[in-house]
């Protein structure tokens, strides 16, 4: 697993350059939704609003295993032996 998790690690940072967006891109226009699809995408894959998501990723993720951790414990600790 640990090993998956480099290899999809580096995976996405070697292709870190190529999503980056221009200056320009990533400014909304005042066209409404007839924006040039690389505004709209510049708009939707802000690195801001992926930073945001990750965190909250994290900290549902940690929450998750927590809980899963507990009810193992839990489980062996109640186990009929």
């Amino acid at each position: 697993m640990k090993t998956f998790s480099a290899l999809l690690a580096v995976f996405f940072l070697t292709r870190l350059p190529a999503a980056l967006a221009c200056v320009g891109c990533r400014a909304p226009g005042t066209a409404g939704p007839d924006e040039p699809q690389t505004i709209t995408a510049g708009i939707a894959l802000s690195w801001g609003v992926v930073g945001m998501l990750g965190v909250v990723f994290l900290i549902v993720t940690g929450l998750v295993y927590y809980i899963v951790d507990t009810c193992r414990k839990l489980d062996r600790q109640n186990s009929p032996q």
